[in-house]
């Protein structure tokens, strides 16, 4: 059985935790109280294949590929190609390489909309019979994946958002966690964020890893690994480790943080590209003047374990 080292805690942690309105909420597990519940790797049969059939692929298997301008027709860079599988000899398997554009050739927007961001990403589904892709109140989920930043990533001013833990329902406008690379106006410096909203503005935590030089991820595959207890009074682990060589970037844990969202069930997680242009865009035929450029993430390796299962979601304050 593989050691994860967020187990570090106080006896009194490991008790009853008291979630929001005095709620007795579940004790930590132990690693072996995971229960694998989904998990996705690209398959050679896609390479060559259009975004249709990724994403047929991918909800077969608890994902989807909604969330991108293709999905908007000619109102969007419908002709562009923003999702696609190739071979990658270093972890010697198939993967998803995720590309936006963002020059006077091609600017993608947000499914049709033009305004001051972009978005490729695909999700975990949230539609009937798909609870266990998701965070349940009171649940613990333990996400595992890999990520390649190229090198040369040129990140926006504002957010360049590689994943975010988001509500389905109720008060789901800003993401309660995201892993979030940055650059300054010029693109002298670099770095990654790991940034955190509450479900009041009382309860945000805001950047809770920072100033991650993005050198160090660059061109490496990372092998991610975050923990999660879905209540008020939550726990959030990540651990970010070079495939390569090994070398731990960053491994942080977090009590008595605010990882639920008033009025939701579901807390899907999400995976791509989605940035900033740094200011609103008048038109298809505009472009970003900050900097940014074509870019793409690759991924894979997905898996999603649980504990403590949640048997009836429904909506929870």
């Amino acid at each position: 059985m593989k050691k994860f080292y967020y187990m570090i805690c106080s006896f009194s942690l490991c008790c009853f935790l008291m979630g929001a309105c005095g709620e007795e909420v579940s004790e930590m597990p132990q690693p072996e109280d995971y229960v694998l519940q989904a998990s996705m790797q690209a398959d050679a049969s896609l390479v060559g294949k259009d975004w249709r059939d990724i994403n047929k692929y991918m909800r077969s298997l608890g994902w989807d590929y909604s969330e991108h301008p293709n999905i908007a027709g000619e109102a969007d860079h419908a002709e562009g190609v923003h999702c696609e599988v190739i071979e990658d000899k270093t972890l010697g398997q198939y993967v998803f390489k995720f590309t936006n554009h963002a020059g006077p050739d091609a600017t993608d927007g947000d499914r049709g909309k033009y305004g001051d961001r972009q978005r490729n990403e695909m999700k975990s589904r949230t539609r009937k019979g798909y609870h266990q892709m998701n965070g349940n109140w009171d649940e613990w989920q333990r996400l595992e994946w890999k990520f390649k930043i190229p090198a040369g990533f040129r990140p926006s001013t504002g957010f360049t958002h590689i994943h975010q833990l988001k509500a389905q329902e109720g008060n789901n406008g800003m993401p309660i966690l995201t892993i979030t690379p940055r650059a300054n106006a010029d693109g002298s410096e670099r770095w990654l964020q790991v940034i955190h909203s509450g479900d009041r503005k009382d309860t945000w935590s805001r950047i809770i890893v920072d100033s991650l030089p993005l050198q160090d991820f660059e061109g490496q595959w990372i092998q991610a690994t975050t923990v999660m207890h879905y209540t008020h009074n939550g726990y959030f682990y990540i651990k970010l480790e070079r495939v390569s060589d090994g070398e731990v970037l960053v491994e942080r844990s977090f009590s008595d943080i605010d990882m639920w969202r008033e009025g939701a069930v579901d807390i899907r997680s999400k995976f791509g590209i989605y940035r900033s242009f740094g200011r609103r865009m008048a038109s298809r035929k505009d472009y970003p003047d900050n900097g940014i450029k074509d870019e793409s993430l690759f991924l894979g390796d997905f898996k999603v374990y649980e504990a403590n299962t949640n048997p009836s979601p429904s909506v929870h304050d």
